[in-house]
């Protein structure tokens, strides 16, 4: 999918699904997935790891960021490499992630997510894409994203997502 045709794709149906900004939902997704290029399974577009999850899932070799040298992950993830950056460190890993029947079920999942306690703080910001995504990753409660440069990233993303929204009239 190109940027345009992955926007017209799933911004409609955030607009319409749920209580979160529906830039950052696309946005988010566009992140995750390349522009919908490496979305896991059919419908995982925002990379949810298998979790408390009892449904179908998907090994992938992927890139996290810890705090610690030894994160320890349960069979059949593993560890492929660890490599220290700045404070931080960058794990190439194989995690199991979410496979989805639908879009509407990856949508849903997601916002469930977005609504833990852990995320409480950043709830009330859910309207405003910045300021969610600030709230997600500023070290209060749960932190969404691993990802060093989430904000700044997100924030690139927000305006191409704004783009085609405008351009299309969605």
């Amino acid at each position: 999918m190109t940027v345009k045709e992955f926007v017209k794709w799933l911004y409609p149906v955030a607009k319409m699904m749920d209580d979160i900004n529906p830039i950052f939902r696309t946005a988010q997704a566009a992140l995750e997935s390349g522009w919908g290029k490496s979305k896991i399974g059919e419908y995982n577009l925002f990379g949810v790891t298998k979790g408390s999850w009892t449904g179908k899932t998907k090994l992938i070799l992927t890139t996290e960021y810890f705090n610690t040298p030894d994160k320890k992950f349960t069979s059949p993830e593993k560890v492929v490499k660890v490599v220290p950056v700045n404070t931080r460190f960058k794990y190439t890993v194989y995690r199991e992630f979410r496979d989805y029947k639908s879009l509407t079920e990856a949508l849903n999942d997601h916002q469930r997510i977005l609504m833990k306690p852990g995320f409480s703080d950043a709830w009330p910001y859910r309207h405003s894409p910045i300021e969610f995504a600030k709230k997600l990753q500023d070290c209060v409660g749960c932190k969404y994203a691993t990802d060093p440069n989430y904000v700044g990233t997100m924030t690139k993303m927000f305006a191409m997502v704004e783009k085609v929204v405008k351009d299309e009239s969605l």
